[in-house]
């Protein structure tokens, strides 16, 4: 798991242990069915998008609980030895329904399905919703800053301003789902195998006698990958100088420079003024990059007011999701043995029972249907069905090896459920999801609300 030196069991609440040493002195063996759900959308946001089960897989494959957590456990006086001697032998014995990342999903809506025996189920709780939590609303957000540059390319900035470097990588990773084009997290790029990117700090053109010698010292060393950062002093000298020397290596050393960065100023301007010197003097090859405190709404309207813009370096307010730092993600349970359970409290209801998606579509998806899961007998026992006809979105989820790699052995042993997935086989399945949403429901700012029909009575 991304940078835990230790076993993850321990990343819990202590209501989660406590609660499960009643369960096990009692003999509370049932089996429990948990399910995760957003209650509700951040503002002018439309839709989710499903993200972190590679993660979620490393956790549960890694889970244990090892001598020092015991010793641990026991210090706190607590435990008592007999609970204690049954986690050091516990691994969760659980199956899992999911929504596949890169899947589009609504408020209130089953994504992830826990079943198990009811230790084993509620242990889990706290580091899955840490887990699934940030893990979507980076997926998401990336996936609206995308939506907002309209094919540019745009790179992840974030690692200096996230809140630790777990955060940096489940950004990165939404990043990567969403279709950004490279990070310049170097360790994100090596665990994600993703594309590295970066141009030159502004410290870089203040050691140098000149921003020009700045520029070709870059140059000379990365050729072709050279992005030279001009805003350090004057935008339009330093946009002028990037020209000269473009021209100067095109025509002498056969070497197009990739092109430039602005990182403040009036972006709007600048690039416009960048693209039509570029054009005077012969180097319109250059492209043209921005950063400097952008979000998806100032993307939207660089782009409205004209910007001449090739890419994007986005980093503060996408790393820590400036608008939507958290989201009200619950793991609840809705069923003990036979019985369906709720809660009724106000404004936190949930709804009894295992549950169905059956998404509705014509051109473009129309709505989704909630509806209770059915089991009906088959050959090997007991199968489930949408009570609703349809294909279900929750599908089983095999504990494999993450990131595409080949599946080893199944957490659960489930033949029927689908390994964890490639990247790219997640960034089409985005893809292909949002080209079925419609527009109104994808608008940066105040998107149309879409239809989920509760058919649960």
């Amino acid at each position: 798991m991304w940078l835990m030196k230790d076993t993850p069991s321990l990343f819990t609440d202590l209501y989660e242990l406590t609660m499960a040493q009643v369960y096990f002195k009692k003999q509370m063996t049932d089996t429990a069915y948990f399910e995760v759900s957003v209650r509700r959308l951040p503002e002018n946001w439309g839709f989710f998008v499903m993200a972190g089960l590679s993660e979620v897989d490393s956790y549960l494959r890694e889970f244990r609980f090892s001598k020092a957590d015991i010793n641990f456990l026991r210090s706190t006086k607590l435990f008592s030895d007999d609970f204690l001697q049954f986690l050091a032998t516990l691994k969760p014995d659980v199956k899992i329904r999911s929504l596949t990342e890169g899947t589009v999903f609504f408020p209130n809506e089953p994504i992830f399905e826990v079943t198990g025996p009811l230790i084993c189920a509620q242990l889990l709780e706290s580091y899955i919703l840490n887990i699934l939590g940030f893990s979507i609303i980076q997926a998401t957000l990336a996936t609206r800053i995308s939506i907002a540059a309209k094919g540019a390319a745009v790179v992840d900035f974030g690692l200096r301003r996230c809140q630790g470097p777990v955060a940096s990588l489940r950004s990165a990773r939404g990043a990567q789902i969403a279709g950004f084009r490279a990070t310049s997290n170097m360790f994100a790029a090596k665990e994600l195998n993703f594309a590295p990117s970066g141009t030159m700090a502004h410290s870089f053109v203040h050691v140098h006698e000149s921003q020009e010698q700045s520029f070709r010292n870059f140059t000379e060393a990365y050729g072709e990958n050279s992005i030279l950062l001009v805003d350090t002093y004057d935008s339009v000298e330093g946009i002028k100088a990037a020209a000269n020397l473009a021209r100067q290596f095109h025509e002498e050393k056969d070497i197009k420079i990739r092109g430039i960065r602005i990182d403040s100023g009036d972006l709007v301007k600048l690039s416009n003024f960048a693209r039509r010197h570029f054009q005077e003097k012969g180097v319109s090859f250059l492209k043209i990059f921005v950063s400097g405190d952008l979000d998806e709404f100032k993307i939207d309207d660089l782009l409205k007011q004209g910007g001449q813009i090739d890419g994007f370096g986005i980093g503060t307010r996408f790393a820590v999701s400036r608008f939507a730092p958290a989201i009200e993600i619950i793991y609840k349970i809705v069923q003990y043995g036979s019985k369906g359970v709720f809660k009724s409290s106000p404004g936190k209801q949930t709804r009894p029972g295992r549950k169905t998606i059956i998404r509705i579509k014509g051109k473009y998806y129309e709505r989704d249907i909630i509806s209770p899961l059915q089991s009906q007998p088959s050959n090997t026992g007991s199968r489930s069905k949408p009570a609703v006809g349809g294909d279900d979105l929750l599908k089983p989820f095999v504990i494999g090896t993450p990131f595409g790699e080949s599946v080893e052995q199944s957490f659960d042993s489930a033949q029927d459920g689908e390994p964890v997935e490639p990247i790219q086989t997640i960034q089409e399945r985005l893809a292909t999801e949002l080209s079925l949403l419609d527009d109104s429901i994808k608008a940066i700012r105040n998107p149309e609300k879409y239809h989920v029909e509760f058919a649960l009575e």
